[in-house]
């Protein structure tokens, strides 16, 4: 109890001196998921402009940087879908925890702790939506993320894998 509310202190401060509302840090993390992977194409453009190679050559030679790639390409797809499904997400609270939930574990597993650390945020901020007993979660924004889980499962396999050889 005492760590729940040490926690819950921090998270206070954190997100009053940043002036966050559940709306901003929804809208954060959407950009945050839609600008890293474009920033991430880019950095493979200059790396391929640089050593004047082709993809397919590129991929070959760094696992990783394939499996990060196929990582960005989710992001963006879940970032569109989170971007279209914000008013019910705003609006169900259900639906939010349970995406968000399911949404940091995964950032968690792949690595990406800035959108580990956003999606705490939104959860955490997610206590303001009032809870009606007549919520259910939203079937189109779970169906998404129900398709997406299986394949940054997969990578983050081949990460851990890729990692211990």
């Amino acid at each position: 109890m005492v760590a729940k509310n040490g926690l819950s202190r921090f998270f206070n401060k954190v997100i009053t001196g940043l002036h966050y509302d559940l709306k901003k840090a929804l809208n954060i993390y959407i950009t945050v998921l839609m600008i890293v992977p474009i920033a991430y194409f880019a950095y493979i453009a200059l790396a391929l402009t640089m050593n004047s190679t082709g993809l397919e050559v590129y991929f070959k030679k760094s696992p990783i940087t394939t499996v990060m790639f196929i990582v960005s390409l989710m992001d963006l797809i879940v970032a569109y879908v989170l971007a279209f499904r914000k008013k019910v997400l705003l609006s169900n609270r259900l639906t939010l925890v349970v995406i968000f939930g399911i949404l940091t574990i995964i950032q968690l597993l792949v690595g990406n702790m800035i959108s580990v650390i956003l999606g705490l945020i939104v959860l955490y901020l997610s206590k303001s939506i009032e809870i009606s007993t007549k919520q259910h979660v939203d079937r189109q924004s779970l169906t998404v993320l129900v398709c997406s889980v299986p394949i940054y499962l997969i990578c983050t396999w081949l990460l851990l894998t890729i990692e211990l050889k």
